[in-house]
């Protein structure tokens, strides 16, 4: 025994046309013993991925119907062709007719040449969301992993492999780059023209922010193969204690002015504007040694006391061996290790 259900969708536009899709979905009652209630994700799949098809084709076709119009003349402009274009959602994807129209003779005439609408507004020939869930997810584990996140809870097609999650991810992460680029001029233009008109107060704690840097040599999964390069990861916060959390930001390029303008930025989003008390706490590499340099005034470079206990941990070691090895009491020797410890409580 088992029942159809018909899922019925209808759209209607401004003109008043109306288009209508039928999904249908069968359910057996055998399959009730199984413990197979109510919808599943496959049954969930087909109807978002009809629902999707719909709305997709007539956001389409109107869009393509409205670029026809030349703006400037208010006459059709003439048929190039038409071709195929595939837009993959993150409820399926789905084919759609791709037309290319000429451009207006009247308006420009002795210019020849085409354009495709769609082209417009779908470049990535997927759609926005998909392309941030895709970053999102390749962002977080392996791109494999994602791969079969993507695959299992939406209908998504075979085709969406790791190498497609790492593209996008990368082409993420390269719009992501350009837009902290062009804050961060434009921040830096309005800090140029920008007067310093509040009193400075030591120990106010809204003005004192801190950048945690550290560096992070990432190797080639592969032994032979010589793409091996250095990462800078830091954490921009508030001074003292009880403060929310800050913001992160990692970059790829050691340069002096990339480092820089990558702090400010994070800085910005913790409430810097320009002034305050700032404190960069790093190993004391090199690479990190040149930063604060770059830094807005007052700018407070220490080295933390991981790196320096680390360092001091070994003197530590080897003097307690020294007190303990001796036989008999000899004088200097029997406060070494004292004199080590408290090398390094006094830094």
């Amino acid at each position: 025994m088992a029942v159809e259900w018909t899922i019925t969708i209808e759209g209607k536009n401004e003109f008043g046309d109306v288009c209508r899709k039928a999904v249908h979905i069968d359910k057996s009652w055998d399959r009730l013993f199984d413990g197979d209630i109510g919808l599943s994700i496959e049954d969930g799949k087909t109807i978002m991925t009809a629902l999707q098809r719909a709305v997709v084709a007539h956001e389409t076709e109107t869009y393509s119907l409205f670029r026809r119009v030349c703006p400037d003349c208010h006459s059709f402009r003439s048929v190039k062709d038409y071709t195929s274009r595939r837009i993959r959602t993150v409820i399926g994807t789905v084919d759609v007719r791709n037309p290319r129209w000429m451009l207006c003779q009247d308006c420009h005439p002795g210019m020849v040449g085409a354009f495709a609408p769609l082209k417009e507004i779908c470049p990535d020939r997927a759609t926005s969301e998909m392309m941030e869930l895709t970053a999102r997810l390749g962002s977080m584990m392996p791109y494999r992993q994602a791969a079969k996140v993507l695959a299992e809870f939406l209908p998504i097609e075979p085709t969406e492999t790791y190498a497609t999650v790492c593209k996008r991810t990368i082409r993420i992460g390269e719009r992501l780059d350009d837009q902290t680029v062009r804050e961060t001029w434009k921040a830096r233009a309005q800090a140029d023209d920008r007067r310093q008109l509040e009193m400075h107060l030591p120990g106010d704690r809204r003005k004192e922010f801190v950048i945690s840097i550290d560096t992070a040599h990432v190797r080639s999964a592969e032994p032979n193969a010589a793409r091996n390069f250095e990462l800078v990861v830091a954490l921009c916060d508030r001074g003292g204690r009880g403060e929310p959390g800050g913001r992160y930001f990692v970059t790829g390029s050691t340069a002096q002015q990339a480092i820089r303008d990558r702090a400010l930025h994070a800085l910005e989003g913790v409430g810097y504007r320009g002034f305050g008390d700032v404190t960069v706490i790093s190993d004391g590499a090199e690479v990190l040694k040149r930063a604060p340099r770059d830094m807005p005034k007052p700018t407070t470079d220490i080295i933390d006391w991981f790196h320096i206990a680390m360092k001091i941990q070994p003197m530590q070691q080897i003097a307690d061996r020294i007190a303990r090895s001796q036989p008999s009491p000899i004088e200097p020797l029997p406060t070494i290790h004292r004199d080590v410890r408290a090398v390094k409580w006094r830094l």
